[in-house]
């Protein structure tokens, strides 16, 4: 496998990482466990929020909380704010900078109105708030 060394940004700081490069089913992706770094379960991976005009996923809107479902809130967080964990080109788990606190207090989704969520009032906010670098082209 041959490693490439990348830059992420998790929520106060810049990191490095060495991945393999691999391509991701989205279907792999949905349902995937994250994790933070303190080896919590903290959700699951509901959604991913793709542009239509640049093929590129924006957001993972993740379920958090409840049981077995129910009760739980979804929360949209930027997609480069993941770290994906592999083994053998499949998805082990994924890490969010994150506690359970940050989650419950992050900008929440609610329904399947994702729409809106491509507009710089509403997609900018939730940006800012993972600390992640917004930029009006998105």
């Amino acid at each position: 496998m041959i490693s490439k060394p990348a830059e992420t940004k998790s929520m106060n700081a810049t990191a490095q990482r060495t991945e393999a490069a691999i391509l991701l089913a989205a279907s792999e992706v949905k349902g995937a466990r994250v994790i933070n770094f303190q080896n919590e379960n903290i959700g699951d991976i509901d959604e991913l929020l793709i542009e239509s005009d640049t093929g590129q996923v924006r957001f993972a809107v993740l379920s958090v909380g409840g049981f077995l479902g129910l009760g739980s809130t979804k929360v949209a967080v930027p997609w480069l704010a993941f770290q994906i964990v592999s083994d053998r080109g499949k998805i082990k788990y994924t890490m969010l900078d994150a506690t359970r606190e940050r989650l419950e207090k992050a900008p929440r989704v609610e329904g399947k109105n994702y729409e809106r969520l491509y507009l710089a009032n509403a997609a900018e906010p939730i940006f800012v708030y993972w600390d992640m670098e917004w930029t009006a082209e998105r």
